[in-house]
């Protein structure tokens, strides 16, 4: 074997071990909107938390559209909001009593509840003038979110509500988090429901309605959490991953195998022999 195939042979050996560490480590970041206006992300598994920057705004729910725009609601107003830099813009007042929960469904219709009224609503993107579509029965602690093809409504009275979207009146009540204060209800990119409260994001049983393995965020900048969203939960994604940059182990080890070889290959390769 020559030189040049054993180099190629080793170069793809390499990403592959990168392209495996990549994937090992591939995870759901959330974004979450906290008590003071600041926007963040948070690796659901390690909780390591970054904060973007502040919407001037606080926000109690954001949601992300189908096409990966980045929407906020306030008490009263309804928001678009840049990902990469926290900017907020005013679209308008979307009229939900106490509003406090967003999310878009995958054919772009966007809902919202409050934690003053018992109804379902809609809001115009373009407009954020909101409608009212009917009673669900209970108010909104936080946060709507799909899962499974269900559209999922964290209540006042920190329960798990399934809304019956054909016939509002059928929606009934799944069962308690187990968990006070949960403001925030979003689907990752693995499927998993997840709820947060305080500075703790947990993942939901969507049969008991149960809040479990607890993964804590705080002191790291971002605080209490008012509402979260996935980039793909409505369908915009996932994300690009970045660029795969072989880690120092495997540059050390190509490398090491490189000059080891080089003298010694040359001197076990026979005059005029063939590949």
């Amino acid at each position: 074997m020559n030189v040049a195939r054993l180099l190629r042979i080793l170069l793809v050996a390499a990403s592959l071990m990168t392209l495996g560490t990549g994937i090992a480590h591939a995870v759901p970041v959330m974004h979450v909107d906290d008590s003071v206006g600041n926007l963040g992300t948070v690796d659901v598994a390690t909780g390591s938390a970054t904060v973007i920057g502040n919407m001037g705004v606080v926000m109690t729910d954001i949601a992300f559209s189908p096409t990966g725009q980045l929407f906020g609601l306030s008490f009263t107003g309804f928001y678009s909001i840049n990902p990469a830099t926290a900017a907020s813009t005013f679209i308008g007042n979307h009229g939900v009593p106490g509003g406090n929960a967003l999310v878009f469904g995958t054919d772009g219709t966007l809902y919202a509840a409050g934690f003053d009224s018992t109804s379902l609503f809609t809001i115009n993107p373009a407009t954020g003038a909101g409608t009212s579509l009917g009673n669900v029965g209970a108010t909104s602690g936080g946060d709507l979110a799909f899962n499974g093809g269900n559209l999922f409504l964290a209540t006042g009275s920190s329960q798990l509500l399934r809304i019956d979207l054909a016939n509002l009146a059928n929606s009934t009540i799944v069962g308690s988090f187990g968990v006070s204060d949960v403001f925030g209800l979003a689907t990752g990119d693995n499927g998993v429901l997840y709820a947060v409260a305080g500075t703790q994001v947990f993942t939901v049983d969507t049969t008991t309605g149960a809040a479990t393995n607890p993964v804590d965020w705080a002191n790291q900048g971002l605080g209490i959490a008012f509402g979260q969203s996935f980039f793909a939960e409505a369908g915009a994604g996932p994300k690009p991953p970045p660029t795969p940059v072989p880690e120092p182990a495997t540059l050390l080890l190509l490398g090491t195998t490189l000059s080891g070889m080089g003298p010694a290959a040359w001197r076990r390769r026979r005059p005029g022999s063939a590949d």
